[in-house]
């Protein structure tokens, strides 16, 4: 597994690939992760695909791209990424802000993808507005101390307990999420993209009561606009299972992608 440069338009992205084991993946991570958050699954991956991963746009190692952190410049670089690098229909895996940017990709590039697995990403604004209220004190305080760090090139922060995917954040990209939220966000619209996606869909998700960002009624409603959805609830994980249920998501994606693709 090897670490590249991508260039597309201004941007500058990070990213790994694996061995051509098969049918191409694009991981694509959550907002403030890295590549990094899908290491449990990689390894079990690469036995039979051909496994990529981005840092998106303002994340990992990555360019900053201060002002340009809207879900349409995610979209755009991932668009680019599939297009001109991979330049095939792709899985899409993604993680919660990835999960958005895949469904995002399946409805206006459907050429481009050719089925999706989304771990807990939200099916609608509602719960992220809610989590960016509740966290905004916090958020902004980090802000504040990224901005500080950049400018007198700190790495570390408290001892190592803020995570190094967070410390490696553009400090714009978290004011785009919290302080601009409905700028950055207002494309994301249930109604309008989800009638447009034809491709096979698994989501998993976890308990609200432990954290997960889907809900049940949010997941009926859905299925009204996406029949090709295959919804896994993780009862005991909550917004992160990749860690809590390593072993049942791997076995989910597997069956999945053996029914759907062959694989």
């Amino acid at each position: 597994m090897k670490e590249n440069r991508f260039h597309c338009e201004s941007a500058e992205l990070n990213f790994i690939e694996g061995p051509p084991n098969g049918l191409p993946i694009l991981l694509l991570h959550g907002a403030t992760k890295n590549w990094q958050s899908f290491s449990p699954l990689i390894n079990d991956l690469m036995a039979y695909l051909h496994v990529l991963a981005i840092d998106f746009r303002g994340h990992g190692k990555s360019k900053h791209m201060a002002g340009a952190y809207k879900l349409q410049d995610y979209l755009m670089d991932t668009q680019c990424f599939i297009m001109e690098y991979i330049k095939q229909p792709t899985i899409i895996l993604g993680h919660s802000l990835g999960g958005m940017i895949g469904l995002m990709a399946a409805a206006k590039y459907p050429q481009l993808v050719s089925s999706l697995i989304i771990i807990d990403a939200p099916l609608t604004t509602a719960s992220l507005r809610k989590l960016a209220q509740e966290q905004g004190a916090f958020a902004n305080q980090l802000i504040q101390w990224l901005k500080i760090s950049k400018f007198l090139n700190v790495t570390s922060f408290n001892n190592g307990a803020i995570p190094e995917s967070l410390s490696q954040c553009d400090p714009d990209m978290l004011h785009a999420i919290i302080n601009d939220f409905e700028a950055t966000f207002h494309q994301y619209s249930i109604e309008e993209l989800f009638p447009k996606i034809k491709c096979p869909i698994l989501l998993i998700r976890g308990n609200t009561i432990r954290g997960s960002l889907v809900n049940d009624a949010e997941v009926e409603q859905v299925k009204t606009l996406l029949p090709k959805l295959k919804d896994i609830k993780l009862p005991h994980a909550g917004h992160s299972p990749i860690r809590q249920d390593k072993q049942l998501i791997l076995k989910e994606i597997r069956a999945f992608l053996k029914k759907i693709l062959n694989v």
